[in-house]
């Protein structure tokens, strides 16, 4: 695998991705359409929020396969525009949620899933970070490019990994919201209540001092917990980190092994519904004052 293309609308941002790419003759371009012409399998999309679904479709119509950071997009409409694309073409459409691609995580899920430890009984989740001071001045404190904050851009990485390692989908949010002296989300916090009248509780702060992140998914006969992106179980009373049984791969190589049908996408459009229904509905809960339905 080699990158042979990029773009990129700022000049020197265009300059210093060139610069650290080993492929002699890397096609450069200000506009992604430009790039789409080379003789590429695939594509990477890592661009501001907003431009996702655009370049998506632009893609698999130019006959790319596409691995495309998160979050996807806040529209229904946009979001079964992509998976219909999808279908059409055959093509893959893989999202960049890193826990998918982890062993561990996997494994958590795994025996969530199982059943074997019974039902989830109730779900807690807390992120932290400074969104704050790296972020002045850029795309992703421009409602327009992110619309949803530090809730809608970061986040997600939680809700998702909850959603998709418990199988339950959200019914209902109630949400409060703070900008943080900014124009976008950056403390949010509340409850919901999952599918089978699961109780969960949030707390996304984005005006921390450092990234930090708990997740417990608390099930009838086990405890798991996520600290800092290490799944853990309780063993003896106490937290042990999870030991899968097989290696990861990464984001990257299982990409080229869907391309190639040799693996399974483990992250495909048709998933994002749960994390799309629960950010509108949060959102929603906070403008209104009310909780909302997902």
């Amino acid at each position: 695998m080699a990158i042979a293309a990029l773009a990129d609308p700022d000049p020197q941002c265009l300059q210093d991705a060139a610069a650290l790419v080993s492929h002699p003759d890397v096609v450069r371009a200000s506009d992604h359409r430009e790039l789409l012409d080379a003789p590429l399998e695939a594509v990477c999309i890592a661009s501001p929020d907003t431009h996702h679904v655009r370049q998506v479709l632009d893609s698999l119509a130019a006959g790319k396969h596409v691995l495309c950071e998160k979050p996807l997009t806040r529209s229904e409409s946009e979001l079964r525009d992509v998976i219909e694309a999808r279908d059409s073409t055959g093509l893959v459409v893989a999202m960049t949620y890193q826990r998918r691609y982890d062993a561990a995580h996997r494994t958590m899920r795994q025996r969530i899933l199982s059943g074997e430890f019974g039902r989830v009984t109730a779900v807690t989740v807390y992120n932290s970070e400074d969104w704050i001071t790296p972020n002045r001045g850029t795309w992703r404190h421009d409602p327009e490019r992110c619309p949803g904050g530090f809730f809608y851009d970061a986040s997600g990485h939680q809700l998702d990994m909850v959603m998709w390692a418990t199988g339950l989908s959200p019914a209902t949010v109630a949400a409060t919201v703070s900008c943080a002296g900014t124009r976008v989300p950056i403390r949010v916090w509340g409850v919901a209540e999952l599918a089978g009248e699961v109780p969960m509780t949030f707390h996304f702060i984005g005006d921390g001092h450092a990234w930090r992140e708990q997740i417990n998914i608390h099930c009838e006969r086990m405890d798991f917990i996520v600290e800092n992106y290490r799944p853990k179980w309780i063993e003896d009373g106490k937290p042990v980190e999870i030991v899968p049984e097989s290696s990861t791969l990464g984001a990257d190589a299982e990409f080229v092994g869907m391309i190639r049908g040799e693996l399974p996408n483990p992250a495909p459009p048709d998933e994002l519904w749960p994390v799309l229904r629960f950010t509108n509905a949060a959102l929603e809960s906070a403008r209104t004052g009310r909780t909302a339905d997902c």
